[in-house]
């Protein structure tokens, strides 16, 4: 058996006792002064009882002019809405309009594809593309708006044509970007909101 010596009782003496006192301030005092200081915050936050009355009746007058502001702008008819389209259309029919649109002008389409591919429009942030399919589902005609892409050949002045044509006749398109890659004649990138 090891030997207890009087340094061994010292340290157990001292030691112990101070262990204890660090665990109580780390642990149980740390939390309990949280607590006190979220309640002397939300303490401070409340109306004293002699301002309530005031501070009531602005709050009060507050929520009056609020609610005239919503009441006005129910009021205010809705923009008018300068693209045709069905809401209940269906998205083939939405894209068999601007194949039409290509093909009037002369424009070859090589392929077509969801350029979201299993997305949607909420995923794509506070971006342009974001907005443009906001725009659709405001109006009415789109209530879930798709991104496809085309890839297109034709000469520049037949995608100027098409992308004339789409604004002439007013369809529910938003086209969001065109590339062109030179391929002997032209290659181009569409990408559109239908």
């Amino acid at each position: 058996m090891t030997p207890v010596r009087t340094k061994d009782k010292l340290f157990l003496a001292v030691a112990l006792p101070l262990a204890a006192a660090g665990a109580y301030f780390w642990c149980y005092r740390a939390d309990a002064a949280r607590k006190l200081d979220a309640l002397r915050g939300e303490t401070a936050a409340l109306v004293s009882q002699e301002t309530f009355d005031d501070e009531m009746r602005a709050a009060r007058r507050r929520l009056a002019e609020a609610e005239e502001e919503l009441a006005a702008e129910r009021k205010v008819a809705p923009a008018a809405v300068k693209v045709k389209g069905d809401a209940a259309e269906t998205p083939a029919e939405r894209e068999r309009e601007v194949l039409r649109v290509f093909r009037d002008c002369g424009i070859g389409v090589m392929r077509t594809e969801d350029a979201l591919r299993g997305g949607s429009a909420a995923q794509l942030g506070d971006g342009l593309d974001a907005r443009a399919a906001h725009a659709l589902t405001a109006a009415g005609v789109r209530p879930e708006p798709a991104l496809r892409r085309y890839v297109l050949d034709g000469a520049y002045p037949a995608v100027r044509n098409a992308l004339s044509a789409i604004a002439s006749r007013e369809m529910a398109v938003i086209p969001v970007s065109v590339e062109m890659r030179e391929n002997g004649r032209g290659r181009w990138t569409v990408l559109l909101w239908q």
